[in-house]
């Protein structure tokens, strides 16, 4: 666990360093968005069975 996080920060380093950081902002860009798209998926789930559960009761 330890050589991968000493291997990230080299890679976030040399990005910061030679890129300007834009790897690191797009990789996390990605992962906010996939983020928010599993989030946003859940809650329609919930919404959904809520929902049905609902009208099964009635």
């Amino acid at each position: 666990m330890r050589i991968l996080l000493i291997i990230a920060v080299i890679a976030i380093g040399y990005d910061a360093v030679v890129h300007q950081g834009h790897y690191t902002r797009s990789i996390w860009t990605s992962v906010v968005g996939l983020t928010d798209s599993a989030v946003t998926s859940a809650k329609q789930i919930g919404q959904s069975a809520r929902e049905e559960m609902g009208s099964t009761k009635q």
